[in-house]
């Protein structure tokens, strides 16, 4: 039987994954630590799905290896802890793994997997979600029928009803880890809080945006070609106060007992979101190419773990349906940008809207 297994399916993000894929009839199970919240989950679409409970990591990768599901979808986070070994787990036992990664560690690490994964059969997928595919869809579109770009710009502008520990988690690792972007085709440390953009919407304000070295890097830099490439993000406060003192919190989180500390609290407390811009969320793309022509273009879509969660179910099933091939990609590698189409999202060029 193809069974698709949602670990933390008690999180912000797992929940409503588990909603999407309960919702089109898949052999879900639902993996969490919490019993009564993990009950509350398999019974609140309306159905019965199985659980485990699965109090750590090293259980987790015991009970793939046991009972070998055909995808597992990991939304636990930090992902710089949980993603390797549970794709390396996942490549074992012959399971499909998808995974919510934004920060470019893991990505990276779980896109140098593929040689593996074709060793094994088995695909794997990172950055199934807003973070990644909304930029990414962008840059896909905008080459498509085009040589490769000389620089590419991303922005992810994402509006949620909350912050998910798991998101948390990936700022935290996102800061300690420093500026990064990509220059003359080589990733570089940069200064954290140094570059900061006003990112242009169309027929609105512009939002402001800090470069950070996430998923979003990587997937650009591998989509567009380009040699420059640089992704911003909404999600860290990108104030002149926050991005002066942003190199020393990064120094700090650098140093692991205080980001273990930090990750602790967040998954033990409750925050309020920063404002957005309404309930809209936004990606923007720019591609310039050595002939010195551009083109740039905007993803429009609602609420962020909404999109997140209806990419990831989209995934999993497609995966599990067999429509695809072995080895490691990011989302829209793997689908193209018509995957973030079926999610919901408009793209939007000039004079053309498509959804």
């Amino acid at each position: 039987m193809q069974t698709i297994w949602v670990l933390g399916a008690t999180g912000k993000g797992g929940r409503a994954i588990a909603s999407e894929l309960i919702g089109n009839d898949a052999d879900v199970v639902l993996l969490g630590r919490d019993h009564d919240r993990l009950a509350a989950v398999a019974a609140s679409p309306g159905g019965q799905n199985r659980t485990i409970l699965s109090p750590g990591p090293a259980e987790l990768v015991a009970l793939i290896a046991a009972e070998k599901p055909t995808v597992v979808v990991n939304t636990i986070g930090p992902f710089g802890l949980t993603s390797a070994p549970l794709a390396r787990a996942c490549l074992a036992a012959g399971s499909h793994y998808v995974d919510l990664a934004n920060e470019l560690s893991p990505v990276q690490a779980l896109l140098n997997m593929d040689a593996d994964a074709r060793s094994a059969g088995v695909t794997l997928v990172t950055g199934a979600g807003f973070g990644v595919l909304a930029t990414e869809a962008l840059v896909i579109e905008l080459v498509s029928g085009r040589p490769e770009a000389a620089r590419a710009t991303v922005a992810a502008m994402p509006a949620v009803d909350g912050l998910g520990s798991a998101v948390l988690s990936s700022v935290i690792d996102a800061v300690a880890y420093g500026g990064r972007r990509y220059r003359d085709g080589h990733l570089v440390r940069t200064r954290l809080g140094a570059e900061h953009a006003w990112i242009p919407l169309p027929g609105l304000p512009a939002i402001q945006g800090l470069a950070v070295p996430t998923g979003e890097l990587e997937a650009a830099r591998r989509a567009s070609g380009a040699d420059d490439v640089v992704a911003f993000s909404s999600e860290v406060p990108s104030g002149r106060t926050v991005r002066a003192v942003l190199p020393v919190l990064s120094a700090l989180l650098a140093a692991q007992p205080i980001r273990a500390g930090a990750q602790r609290l967040v998954n033990c407390a409750r925050f309020t979101p920063p404002a957005k811009s309404g309930d809209i969320s936004w990606a923007y793309a720019r591609l310039e190419w050595p002939d010195g022509t551009h083109r740039e273009a905007w993803l429009r879509t609602g609420e962020g773990y909404r999109f997140t969660a209806r990419v990831a179910a989209h995934t999993a099933t497609r995966i599990s349906d067999g429509q695809v091939d072995p080895g490691a990609f990011t989302p829209g590698a793997l689908f193209g940008a018509d995957l973030a189409r079926s999610a919901g999202a408009q793209i939007i060029t000039p004079g053309a809207v498509t959804s």
